[in-house]
């Protein structure tokens, strides 16, 4: 079936020659996966959607039994250009799209989590730095983990996480 939603991209992969998966976090779905089919194309016209940290309105092709959509047109609500101008931004948005990457499960809708990562984003993309501790708080109470006084915010996201972030020792204090 063909459904519109809004989304976020959280994560983007290149993809044989042309094309490029990724992973969005949705306002109906929850994390899903998408293939963006000959993105990479000189002329493509979908180019621009298939950026990190874009808040879109997507028209995606998805069917329950397959574990990919199917990216088919779109529009961008918000781009949030000035995170990928600033490495810290770009460090700390990255940072935030990869823990909610990995604290979600697939296709578990949630509109908090939704709402928290655009809200971060858009704080980011206005200048309001150091959102990185205050949004996993928010995500690992919305998960059900809560967090323990005393205890440093990596180490319980390291508890619930089977593997190391990537952008944990890229993050510049």
């Amino acid at each position: 079936m063909i459904f519109n939603t809004q989304a976020i991209i959280i994560r983007k992969m290149d993809y044989k020659d042309y094309d490029r998966i990724l992973t969005l976090y949705t306002s109906d779905f929850g994390k899903i996966k998408l293939l963006a089919k000959s993105v990479r194309k000189p002329k493509a016209k979908l180019t621009q959607l298939t950026e990190l940290f874009i808040l879109c309105e997507f028209r995606i092709f998805l069917r329950e039994s397959f574990s990919f959509g199917k990216l088919t047109g779109g529009v961008i609500l918000d781009s949030n250009p000035l995170i990928r101008y600033d490495i810290e931004k770009f460090y700390e948005a990255s940072y935030m799209c990869e823990v909610m990457d990995a604290m979600t499960p697939d296709r578990q809708p949630n509109i908090q989590k939704f709402y928290l990562l655009k809200d971060k984003l858009s704080l980011l993309n206005k200048n309001i730095m150091n959102q990185k501790d205050d949004f996993i708080e928010k995500l690992l109470h919305l998960t059900g983990f809560g967090v323990k006084k005393g205890v440093p915010l990596d180490k319980i996201l390291q508890e619930h996480i089977k593997y190391p972030l990537k952008t944990e020792s890229a993050i510049v204090r």
